[in-house]
């Protein structure tokens, strides 16, 4: 191979995919931070799809996986680790014993309402460093993002 004379990246713009990963990445950051603050020291940002899916009166394994386009094996991972920590147990559905139902702990509670509280903090965040209504266009453009289809590019 030739050795190239230039790199097309320097100089160029940061290319989007960079800047959703550079974003997630502090936001991951200051969740992990506030977690371990807050008494959380075995949760990482990595559990909080589980948390954001699980309804008060406990949510199906299957309904987890969908709802946070996991695998039922990814997020089977998740709820063992939540379990043993005490986040949230697991028990067979009352609807179909055959499912089992996640449900939150007091401690799963808690975990959530200092979530909540990091995530309010940092959407005031953006809200007052780029404007209100850059961030709800910035959400509809991320939101239409997730949900095409990659076949639909080609």
């Amino acid at each position: 191979m030739v050795k190239r004379l230039t790199n097309p990246f320097l100089g160029a713009p940061t290319p989007l995919g960079s800047l959703l990963t550079a974003a997630g990445q502090r936001l991951s950051a200051e969740l992990d931070a506030a977690l371990r603050a807050a008494g959380f020291p075995d949760l990482r940002s990595a559990h909080a799809p589980v948390f954001m899916a699980i309804d008060p009166e406990g949510t199906r394994v299957t309904e987890l996986a969908r709802r946070t386009r996991m695998t039922k094996q990814a997020v089977g991972e998740l709820i063992r680790y939540l379990a043993a920590h005490g986040y949230v147990t697991v028990a067979p559905d009352p609807d179909d014993g055959r499912a089992r139902r996640v449900s939150l702990t007091d401690a799963g509670w808690r975990a959530i309402d200092t979530g909540e509280r990091v995530i309010g903090d940092f959407d005031q965040w953006l809200n007052d460093a780029i404007g209100a209504d850059v961030v709800v266009q910035l959400r509809q453009a991320l939101d239409r993002i997730i949900a095409t289809d990659p076949a639909d590019r080609r």
